[in-house]
């Protein structure tokens, strides 16, 4: 399209230099072809180029510089943040239970905790609130954003679905991930994206996935891996 335009108005620019001779041939096909090049503009700004998403080096760099700074990471650097036990829906899972693993994921050194962060559960208040709940109950309350089929995080709620908290998912237990390993996983997930995290992929086969790959969905060659890698060691908050 923009050739056209160009040897349109190649060709023009030489009639005008020409004298008589271009004004007699400034008629027809050639007044049309003036038209057309007066609308050239218009036509360059319909277009638009492709969206090209960053590779994976770009992101990975990106994480690198975040991590180098943030501030959790200066000397002696810590950060507490607070949470609350809810349950929703129906549910037969352990309470006590959902709240011990919870609290041992979260200072386990391999973990969240490598970034300085300290979590500490409180009765009342908190700035997340981590939800044992009901597969059915999620869908209600956060359709079509969340489903019965796995957990969420939605604003302050980092919802961790039942069926998964009691039974992992097929993609996890075809790798032979333990049950253990998959609560570890999925809280540090989704409490992953409360940091500020989005999602990752896996970068390259037989490597250890990353935290925030959907791992519960498809582990995409990776190997199954409960705990954030060295390039995730960040916080967004």
């Amino acid at each position: 399209m923009i050739s056209k335009y160009l040897g349109v108005a190649i060709v023009s620019l030489a009639l005008l230099g020409s004298g008589a001779a271009a004004s007699a041939a400034l008629s027809g096909e050639y007044r049309q072809a003036l038209n057309d090049l007066r609308q050239l503009p218009a036509v360059i700004e319909e277009i638009s180029p492709p969206e090209i998403a960053d590779p994976q080096w770009v992101i990975d760099a990106r994480k690198a510089r975040e991590l180098q700074a943030n501030r959790q990471f200066s000397a002696g650097g810590s950060r507490t943040f607070t949470y609350r036990i809810e349950v929703w829906g129906s549910t037969s899972a352990s309470l006590a239970e959902f709240r011990l693993q919870a609290a041992e994921t979260f200072a386990d050194s391999r973990g969240w905790s490598r970034t300085g962060a300290v979590f500490q559960e409180v009765a009342t208040g908190g700035e997340f609130v981590l939800v044992l709940s009901e597969a059915q109950e999620i869908e209600r309350r956060y359709a079509p954003g969340c489903s019965a089929e796995y957990s969420c995080r939605v604003g302050q709620y980092v919802i961790i679905n039942q069926d998964r908290w009691t039974g992992a998912t097929s993609s996890w237990n075809a790798a032979g991930g333990s049950l253990r390993d998959y609560r570890h996983m999925v809280i540090n997930h989704e409490v992953g994206h409360w940091l500020g995290h989005g999602h990752s992929h896996c970068s390259a086969p037989d490597q250890p996935a990353p935290v925030m790959q959907q791992q519960s969905i498809n582990l995409e060659g990776c190997r199954f891996n409960p705990w954030p890698l060295s390039s995730e060691l960040w916080l967004g908050r």
